[in-house]
């Protein structure tokens, strides 16, 4: 894991607090800005291997992230170098009050569902509509970034899109399990101490269902998973809370609080997360890069993608479990790009803040037939690994569109790796399937 001087003292101390009345968290400015004229000279020449395998990749990365890599579309005008230096001055002091809200509400709603874990019960477990998991604390979670949004936010009203809603609450038989919801709200927020409340269960169901917003390309929108990875979270393994803003449509913060992901590297210890200091928090703006600090207020530390640059030195992730990506196509692509590591195995978007610091170098998600990718269980995580100097993108190459909705509209699945690798790594996404094509045709 990189990391550069961090920011100021003033800076770290209103980072660590993320109350209310603290100031916004500060991050340092920008980095890896080129100079205008050494921009396109530089990208075209990472890229130019493959222009016509990727196009939509190569126009996302030249003018990724708002300003970050922003240039005119002829880039010899100067007047485009100016103007991308505009925007990245502008970008430095953007969403910095909303970062300071998505950090604290998801540091709270982290500390609630810590507390959850540690006792739970099987009796907290209700049913969705697709079968998967969802505790008391994903009901916690989020009223509690709910809540937090609505007080601390300026505008009279917010829009969010979130996974759940109160309907199973609602039903015969649910009061009891309301009651404890109710009472283990009250108690985070009491112990925070930064609001003087008490809520009713009337409270907490409309707070959770302040969630049922659609999305779209205008306005802000808040995006929310307030567990991403249920099932890790009852093994007592890797889950994250992950919290995004879009405005007009683009992902413009993400913040990932990640409980059980220990702060040293994971590229080594794969499942056994046996040191001292565990629960890390990702937060990312754009045009700011990603930071990452502990979950109990450490100053925080700027961390960068892996810049391995060869498949065969390279790792990657894939979700724990199975029914959630083909793992034969994973392990096909893998196979074909010389990947000789095993893959690492973890729940979540923790699998995100993981790449973005540098424990490994590709993610791929390949959901079986059928199954629509929500943008919960992205874009908080989309944000930190591009901040970082990464690059997310569906199979084709192309840049994920958060503004459809609660859906991602995208072709066949997700990768992510650094921009060295991105390339090779389409190859052999787009090879493997192929070949997964021609195979099942001939059945």
């Amino acid at each position: 894991m990189a990391a550069t001087p961090g920011p100021s003292a003033a800076a770290t101390a209103a980072a660590a607090a993320g109350g209310a009345g603290s100031r916004p968290l500060r991050l340092s400015p920008p980095v890896r800005n080129l100079p205008a004229r050494s921009k396109p000279r530089q990208l075209f020449s990472l890229f130019s291997s493959t222009p016509l395998l990727c196009p939509h990749f190569f126009k996302h990365l030249t003018c990724a992230n708002g300003a970050r890599y922003c240039c005119s579309d002829s880039f010899g005008n100067s007047e485009g170098g100016r103007a991308s230096v505009v925007a990245m001055a502008s970008a430095s002091t953007a969403y910095e009050r909303e970062l300071a809200v998505a950090k604290k509400a998801a540091s709270l709603a982290a500390r609630l569902c810590q507390t959850v874990q540690k006792a739970i019960l099987q009796s907290d477990v209700q049913s969705k509509s697709d079968k998967s998991p969802v505790t008391v604390a994903d009901y916690g979670s989020q009223a509690l970034v709910s809540i937090v949004l609505e007080k601390e936010l300026s505008a009279p009203a917010f829009s969010l899109v979130a996974e759940e809603d109160s309907g199973e609450l609602r039903k015969e038989g649910a009061q009891e399990m309301l009651t404890r919801l109710t009472k283990l709200v009250n108690d985070t927020l009491s112990a925070d101490g930064t609001y003087d409340i008490s809520l009713t269960p009337d409270d907490v169901l409309a707070a959770i269902d302040k969630g049922k917003s659609g999305g779209g390309p205008s306005g802000k929108h808040w995006v929310l998973d307030p567990i991403d990875g249920t099932k890790g979270f009852l093994r007592g393994d890797q889950y994250a809370i992950a919290l995004a803003l879009l405005d007009e449509g683009k992902v413009v913060l993400g913040v990932l609080a990640c409980p059980n992901l220990p702060s040293a590297s994971i590229r080594d210890h794969g499942k056994h997360y046996l040191q001292a200091q565990v629960g890390c928090l990702f937060v990312a703006k754009v045009g700011a890069g990603t930071y990452m600090q502990l979950l109990d207020g450490s100053s925080p530390t700027k961390v960068y993608v892996s810049a391995t640059e060869t498949p065969d030195n390279a790792s990657f992730f894939e979700s724990y479990e199975a029914a959630h990506s083909m793992q034969d196509l994973t392990s096909s692509i893998a196979k074909k790009l010389g990947v000789q590591a095993p893959p690492v195995r973890i729940d979540s978007q923790a699998k995100y803040g993981a790449l973005a610091r540098g424990d490994g170098e590709i993610y791929l998600r390949f959901p079986r037939q059928g199954y629509r990718e929500k943008i919960w269980d992205h874009a908080a995580g989309t944000i930190v690994i591009t901040e970082a100097g990464g690059v997310v993108t569906d199979a084709a190459g192309n840049p994920l569109d958060f503004s459809k909705g609660k859906y991602l509209d995208l072709d066949t699945g997700i990768i992510a790796t650094n921009p060295k690798l991105m390339p090779s790594l389409l190859r052999a996404v787009q090879d493997a399937l192929k070949e997964k094509s021609e195979s099942v045709g001939r059945l």
